[in-house]
């Protein structure tokens, strides 16, 4: 649970969260992002435009193969988020989460399931293993197509990652989709949900790079 009890105190909204993609014990993306809410229900973070980060690259600086993961082939390049601003939202214990990209009219590009491992809280923001396999959504939520299936594939080539939890995953995406499309779950309705105009552009806190 992103709250699991009393004890644990939930971040603020308008804090500066670090949120990190490991891989293999070494750090895979590193970004900055804004809390919006922090319960025992939903998570929301926003990526804010223009923000600054670290995203893995091969050493030719394009995009790493499977067999770069396997072979832990890869490193950190800076970046700038050029897109607009993005929200993440994340339910306890879910496999997936659940992002909303945006057009420069604010309207609606897509939503987007990001299967992997269930959100690690830390004392600085969370951590997850990202899976590789994801599912985008048009705005009317009846037309989806799964994104990254010949990387996916190659991964369980290369035994990063089994058959069982391939299978576990693609179902879990399935579910994130029916949920979505039933129009009356937790993530629903967060497409009118509008930043803060106060709200700057983060940065990345020192020890970023600390597993």
């Amino acid at each position: 649970m992103f709250v699991a009890n009393s004890r644990v105190k939930p971040f603020k909204p308008g804090q500066t969260l670090l949120v990190r993609e490991i891989w293999q014990g070494k750090v895979w993306t590193a970004r900055p992002m804004v809390l919006v809410q922090d319960t025992t229900e939903i998570l929301a973070l926003y990526w804010v435009p223009g923000t600054f980060w670290k995203q893995a690259r091969n050493h030719q600086g394009g995009e790493v193969t499977a067999f770069d993961r396997k072979m832990q082939k890869w490193e950190l390049h800076d970046l700038t988020w050029e897109g607009e601003g993005t929200l993440r939202l994340g339910v306890p214990g879910a496999k997936y989460s659940m992002l909303i990209f945006r057009n420069t009219d604010n309207t609606i590009s897509n939503w987007y399931i990001n299967l992997e491992d269930p959100l690690t809280r830390t004392d600085r923001g969370f951590d997850y293993i990202d899976k590789i396999l994801d599912i985008i959504v048009e705005p009317d939520l009846k037309t989806w197509h799964w994104k990254d299936e010949d990387e996916f594939q190659e991964a369980q080539d290369l035994g990063l990652i089994s058959p069982q939890e391939a299978k576990t995953f693609r179902a879990e995406g399935k579910k994130a989709l029916k949920l979505l499309q039933s129009g009356m779950s937790i993530f629903n309705g967060w497409e009118h949900w509008k930043p803060d105009p106060s709200w700057k552009v983060p940065v990345l806190p020192e020890g970023w790079d600390v597993v």
